[in-house]
């Protein structure tokens, strides 16, 4: 068994190291850019932020770490081989793929197709194994923070379905700093002190061309990545929907890190896995999207009333007991079946009488608020009408998505 707790103190002791690299607070930054947009989406449609923004950072701080330990206990665990050289080509052509895609800067699509090159053209020259190895390792430590921390983000969103009904739904996005504690191989070197004693099974993924591991010497060196999720939630929950996709993740990299260590046992299978990694990929992305075309959205409601998707905490409504998926019937006794009609009342009275309805059961809640006729006052986001508006398409083009319509028809 590799030395868990040796290598959890050698990952403690370059913390200082990681914190110290400029790039860390690059990364960090442009992260909060990222949730700075969320936050001001949020202010948009709730008239103030969820979560300050210096919150969010710091949790996807403590979650990059946490990713970052568990990333580096299966890199030097597990025993691969980085190479400085061919993460610069895999960056590259990552750069390169997401000005056709965004979703395409993921290592999975640009590490699989420089294997391909690799292993057909012999350049530029790679670990094929190491390299599909490393983007398995990282699959899994995105798909523990999908799991742990996925949904934090979560937006309500307008989605406009194939059929061009309006529904409810919720954009995941999230973001990590992820600094890792990996491998590096070097020619024997005298005078190397403190290492860390590995089983004799150790590494899974030796160097390419080495013959003999005892002739090379082991360095540890600090990497830093960024991993960022992005998803839709129409048929379920994001708590529910950031754990399905977690665990489909989990079975992808499991998969081809299983596919490349036999490649690095029988060379032959190497393009198996080379083209398992950005193929197999493109497959989630593209079942998890029909999934929620086709499902049975959780937030659609024609009538009559309007149906409540979020209710802001400390808000009015949430002080008042209401509920995602409660239905307001009626405002001041006047039925409402649109927003723009709930709207009208909100701005009629200093005091709204709202009836409510929940499953079987109806109440009625008065609040009293400033009323300017914006129903976000309430504290509460609702389940779109069909008037139109600003909306998000699930729709996704993929070359994937004839072979999938394929294999259902067969």
């Amino acid at each position: 068994m590799p030395p868990i707790w040796e290598i959890i103190q050698a990952y403690w002791q370059t913390i200082g190291e990681f914190l110290r690299n400029p790039m860390f607070w690059l990364v960090l930054a442009l992260i909060g850019l990222q949730f700075r947009k969320s936050e001001q989406m949020e202010r948009t449609f709730f008239g103030r932020a969820r979560q300050p923004l210096l919150g969010r950072i710091v949790l996807a701080l403590f979650f990059g770490f946490i990713g970052g330990l568990v990333g580096s206990l299966l890199l030097m665990g597990i025993g691969i081989t980085i190479s400085i050289q061919w993460t610069r080509y895999v960056l590259l052509v990552s750069l390169v793929l997401a000005l056709i895609n965004m979703r395409f800067i993921c290592f999975a699509y640009s590490g699989g197709l420089l294997s391909l090159v690799s292993l057909l053209f012999g350049w530029p020259k790679l670990d094929v194994a190491s390299l599909l190895a490393l983007v398995a390792v990282l699959h899994c430590v995105e798909s523990i923070l999908m799991l742990i921390s996925g949904h934090l983000n979560a937006f309500p969103v307008t989605v406009r379905q194939p059929s061009g009904r309006l529904v409810g739904g919720y954009n995941l996005q999230m973001f990590w700093p992820l600094p890792l504690l990996a491998l590096v191989f070097l020619p024997e070197v005298a005078n190397v002190t403190g290492g860390i004693a590995m089983p004799d099974w150790w590494p899974l993924f030796p160097p390419a061309g080495a013959q003999h591991i005892a002739e090379l010497t082991l360095y540890k060196v600090s990497l830093l990545a960024g991993l960022g999720y992005g998803d839709l939630a129409v048929t379920m929950p994001p708590k529910e929907k950031a754990r399905h996709s977690a665990v489909r993740l989990l079975a992808y990299s499991g998969i081809l890190l299983g596919l490349a260590w036999l490649g690095s046992q029988v060379p032959a299978l190497l393009p198996v896995a080379a083209l398992f990694a950005p193929f197999g990929h493109e497959m989630l992305i593209v079942i998890a999207n029909q999934r929620e075309q086709v499902g049975t959205p959780l937030f659609v409601h024609e009538g009559p009333g309007l149906m409540i998707m979020e209710v802001l905490a400390g808000g009015l409504a949430e002080q008042a007991g209401l509920r995602p998926r409660d239905v307001i019937l009626t405002a001041n006794g006047v039925s409402v079946d649109s927003i723009a009609e709930l709207r009208t009342e909100l701005q009629s009275q200093p005091q709204v009488i709202l009836t409510v309805q929940r499953g079987s059961i109806t109440s009625t809640v008065a609040l009293v608020l400033p009323l300017d006729g914006v129903p976000q006052q309430l504290g509460v986001l609702l389940v779109p009408d069909q008037s139109g508006g600003v909306y998000v398409e699930t729709r996704l083009k993929s070359p994937l998505q004839p072979l999938l319509k394929w294999w259902q028809r067969g």
